[in-house]
């Protein structure tokens, strides 16, 4: 079984995240594990404070060292993922990577991000999933488990579904049709209605299109 911790002071966004669609069925079937550790429960003094304002001055609050030394040290896990953005570009050469490994804590920023000293005591990974910034780590964690998740034997109802999809091999997928033939005055490809399946392989790879 994977077992995956994220560290949080949102734990209720990934409890909610997990009854959806193949996350689900992948907690149901045992396949995966996904705890939520509430960064808060480790925070200092009576008030539970897990930030504190810049050295140096500057805008925003800094998560602080204490509180994540101690959330990260009340598991046991192989890798310490911090989604940040200015990590490493997510990719699929990445996720291949991460998958190797049987338990990772994904660590979830907040505010103006991370006390350095954090990163340099535990960070294995520093991931960005886009040259963007959100509020904080909770969706980008959630874009990372999806990616992880649905690539682990069993996950998906039709392991087919992994071979030639977008950024395999450094593609993009080939267009998809479906029902109605026309539609507004757009037709299926007339080779996608044919049944002769080589020429329609012949199509799907021609219609592949370099990253």
């Amino acid at each position: 079984m994977n077992l995956f911790n994220v560290i949080t002071l949102f734990p209720n966004l990934i409890e909610e995240w997990k009854n959806s669609g193949i996350i689900h069925q992948a907690l149901k079937n045992n396949i995966i594990e996904i705890n939520s550790i509430n960064l808060r429960d480790y925070g200092i003094g009576t008030y539970k404070q897990v930030d504190d304002a810049p050295y140096g001055g500057g805008p925003g609050m800094v998560l602080m060292p204490e509180p994540l030394d101690s959330a990260i040290n009340s598991t046991n896990v192989t890798v310490n993922v911090f989604l940040t953005p200015s990590g490493t570009q997510l990719d699929e050469s990445m996720i291949n990577e991460l998958l190797e490994f049987d338990s990772i804590n994904l660590i979830c920023g907040r505010y103006e991000g991370f006390d350095q000293r954090i990163l340099d005591l535990h960070s294995d990974y520093e991931v960005s999933v886009g040259k963007s910034v959100v509020s904080g780590g909770e969706v980008p964690a959630m874009y990372l488990l999806e990616a992880l998740i649905r690539k682990i034997p069993n996950v998906l109802g039709n392991p087919e579904s992994l071979i030639n999809e977008t950024f395999t091999d450094n593609k993009v997928d080939y267009p998809v049709y479906t029902r109605p033939e026309t539609y507004k005055d757009l037709e299926v490809p007339d080779v996608l209605l044919s049944g002769n399946h080589q020429k329609i392989n012949e199509w799907k790879k021609n219609n592949l299109k370099d990253i």
